[in-house]
């Protein structure tokens, strides 16, 4: 297992725009019957990770309690409340004066190939590893580019010129010795205030720090409401917690890969799949017809209904054509 402790952000990220998060936090929307915060933490689990200090906000009390009657029992996970007043800035500067070691930091919304983290926790590099892709398989428009030679990064922007090597970053990475000694000369700097992690590793690159770049195929911010359709389709091709866990009628059909959680109530007829999920509570009508989609709990589908490429919930559809 790996010494390195990760915390993990679960504060609500300002690039993570979201209509569907009016009853619960942000970090707390669903992937296949988990949360996303839940999901983040699992990837770094596999890893060997097995001390977590979980970065929560005033409005993140629900992700505590979830993570303290869910998560394994072979784990450390420890709370930090950032306050409304404060920064993330002075929360990582507050933190690397209790940790005095490398560790690695990751937010709620990032996803990566699930076997990058293992590779990024071995790179060698002691100042900041930061995580990058050719490839986002989100529907942003926000992106924070690395403008690289070689595996070294030069700096970070948000613009790409033409004819610059660049590579979108992930809010994952892993903090050395250099970026740890910076984030420790800001404990008491007010000035630097940001709740963006890649806002303070340009800052570090301009103070004059190293930085390097681990790079994998593909990373998934979760930053548009759609990205999590995206998000719980790929877990399902994956087969990853597929399962039927509510008595259907003998008449319903299912086209794999599905996950339907428990007290999910299907009418006769329906047919559901490829890549549907349907949250706890929500309710089918008869002969309805669901693929790629998620059914949020307590959303009610009528009968007949034919819903396709679109997240559902009780107050609104999001849909493919939304997100174009």
């Amino acid at each position: 297992m790996s010494p390195l402790p990760a915390v993990i952000l679960a504060i609500g990220n300002s690039n993570h725009q979201s209509q569907l998060a009016y009853n619960r936090p942000r970090a707390m929307l669903p992937v296949l019957g988990k949360p996303l915060v839940l999901r983040a933490m699992e990837t770094l689990y596999k890893a060997g990770i097995q001390h977590y200090i979980v970065v929560v906000g005033e409005d993140e009390g629900s992700v505590a309690a979830y993570l303290n009657s869910q998560w394994l029992p072979n784990v450390q996970v420890e709370f930090v409340l950032q306050p409304a007043s404060s920064s993330l800035t002075r929360t990582l500067a507050q933190l690397t004066q209790r940790l005095k070691t490398r560790f690695i930091l990751a937010s709620y919304n990032t996803f990566v190939h699930s076997n990058f983290p293992e590779r990024l926790l071995k790179h060698p590099d002691d100042g900041l590893v930061l995580s990058g892709a050719p490839l986002s398989l989100s529907k942003s428009r926000t992106s924070y580019f690395a403008a690289v030679e070689g595996q070294t990064i030069r700096r970070i922007t948000q613009e790409v010129t033409e004819g610059q090597n660049a590579v979108l970053l992930a809010n994952m990475a892993v903090c050395g010795d250099m970026f740890i000694q910076y984030l420790s000369s800001l404990r008491l700097n007010t000035s630097v205030f940001t709740n963006q992690f890649l806002d303070i590793a340009r800052l570090y690159l301009q103070s004059g720090g190293t930085s390097a770049l681990a790079e994998t195929a593909w990373t998934l911010p979760i930053e548009t409401d759609y990205d999590l359709l995206t998000l719980n389709r790929h877990f399902l091709d994956d087969q990853q917690d597929s399962h039927i866990l509510s008595e259907l009628p003998g008449s319903v059909q299912i086209i794999p890969p599905v996950r339907i959680d428990p007290h999910v109530s299907v009418g006769q007829g329906a047919r559901l799949g490829p890549r549907v999920y349907l949250e706890s509570g929500c309710s089918i009508g008869r002969n309805a017809v669901i693929s790629d989609a998620v059914i949020f709990q307590n959303a009610v589908v009528p009968a007949e209904k034919i819903i396709h490429d679109a997240i559902i919930s009780t107050r609104l559809q999001i849909s493919g054509t939304d997100a174009r």
